[in-house]
């Protein structure tokens, strides 16, 4: 089962997504991300985001994480080698890398929550489509429940910006150390948010990826596709209202109290659902966006060089626009950002086979793996 130019294509177009939903996080201090927006650009804005983009995206990423893991399992039973010992080094060097990201780039880092969840992911390697397909519907309640939770720390945000939590975001306004202090400080609290935000939903989608590698979905006339692309309009019926609620929820249109809270929880149905319809777009699109597969083919070094270019502009230690510019302006900056990392990776696989932070983690896994591989 090799990789496919689908997938790459898939990965490049969930970059994008990736890049608009963390950009304001990166421009902005986490009290500004829970007030609306004041003119009404912004609130347009801000509203797309959230209906079209937040949620999104990670699903993909995390779907695409557990075909390739599936991919190994294949390729190694086809080799007559064990994956175990090369798959928990691969983990350890993606949670080593984690927690460097969250330090030097982005306190939102989800590298580290991946790690965590591949972990139950190889619990789950023998298990069949079907009841991968399962768990990964179980985690719908789980996932709604767990932002309802997220919607209840909204709530409770302005009191915590009263009180002893720092939520200006100071630090990056200074120096590049300054900044990685403020990251440190930030840190705890968003890793609160991505358990809440990102965890049940990143594992069934893992879930959701190795059934699909199981059955060969991204296999050319696998009927997984066409079964897909003719649910997508049922997909889109309830995809699209739950997002609307989700987003009314996020610009303050809902009543304070149960009915924003159940509005973070409509994510749980919103994002999987708009998740697969755009992965049923992509596929059909996929011979047009050629342009995107060689990002794809490098995914940690997009994903990481988004981060690194937002700070370049936002932080004290680049242009320093930190806490400047609205919503409207950051979805223009990051759809520019996210060209230049895609023509960059362009140019860089025209020499290199793998992105420099793709082949460097493959190097820290192989070399995590040398000592277990000698004790067998």
């Amino acid at each position: 089962m090799a990789r496919t130019s689908s997938v790459d294509v898939l990965r490049g177009f969930a970059l994008l997504g990736i890049g608009i939903v963390n950009l304001p996080h990166l421009a902005q201090s986490i009290a500004a991300q829970f007030v609306p927006p004041d003119t009404t650009a912004d609130l347009v804005a801000k509203g797309v985001v959230s209906l079209l983009f937040e949620g999104k995206f990670f699903v993909l990423f995390s779907f695409l994480f557990g075909w390739g893991f599936g991919v190994q399992l294949a390729s190694a039973a086809r080799a007559g080698m064990p994956v175990g010992p090369r798959y928990r080094a691969r983990l350890i060097a993606l949670g080593l890398f984690g927690v460097a990201h969250a330090l030097a780039v982005f306190h939102g880092d989800i590298l580290v929550a991946y790690a965590f969840l591949g972990a139950g992911l190889w619990v789950l390697r023998d298990a069949t489509p079907r009841v991968l397909v399962r768990i990964a519907a179980a985690m719908v309640p789980v996932a709604a429940a767990a932002l309802a939770a997220l919607g209840i720390l909204d709530a409770m945000s302005m009191d915590m910006a009263q009180g002893q939590v720092d939520l200006t975001g100071a630090g990056y306004r200074g120096t590049y150390l300054d900044a990685v202090a403020q990251r440190l400080a930030d840190w705890p609290l968003a890793l609160v948010v991505v358990a809440l935000f990102n965890g049940p939903l990143a594992f069934g989608a893992f879930c959701l990826g190795l059934a699909a590698a199981k059955t060969g979905f991204f296999e050319p006339g696998n009927p997984g596709q066409a079964v897909l692309a003719r649910r997508v309009p049922l997909i889109l019926a309830l995809a699209l209202p739950a997002n609307a609620i989700y987003a009314a929820a996020i610009l303050g249109g809902l009543p304070q109290g149960w009915p924003t809270v159940l509005g973070f929880a409509a994510l749980a149905v919103g994002a999987p659902g708009l998740a697969a319809v755009y992965v049923a777009m992509v596929l059909r699109l996929a011979p047009r966006l050629g342009l995107l597969a060689p990002s794809g083919s490098m995914p940690l070094t997009g994903y990481v060089a988004q981060g690194v270019l937002a700070g370049a502009v936002f932080h004290g230690w680049g242009l320093g626009l930190f806490g400047t510019l609205g919503n409207a302006a950051l979805l223009g900056i990051a759809c520019l950002i996210w060209l230049v990392v895609t023509l960059a990776a362009t140019l860089w696989r025209r020499h290199f086979t793998r992105g420099p932070l793709d082949a460097a983690l493959r190097a820290t896994a192989r070399g995590l793996a040398a000592p277990w591989a000698r004790d067998r």
